[in-house]
């Protein structure tokens, strides 16, 4: 494993994390775009999604 952005775990709807997604090619931020895209498309949840739950944990690199 290695430290790049564009990753986001994948929750499902209880919030809990049950794998995880990463994109790479483009911006951080795009990346992201793209796994939240593909993880939405299957029916399940991200870090943001679930934020209300008192689940959220994504830190991106660049906020550092």
């Amino acid at each position: 494993m290695f430290p790049e952005g564009g990753g986001l775990q994948i929750r499902n709807a209880a919030g809990e994390v049950i794998g995880a997604v990463g994109v790479t090619g483009d911006s951080e931020e795009r990346d992201e775009e793209l796994a939240a895209h593909g993880i939405h498309a299957i029916g399940l949840k991200t870090d943001e999604d679930c934020a209300a739950l008192g689940r959220r944990s994504g830190i991106r690199l660049t906020d550092r």
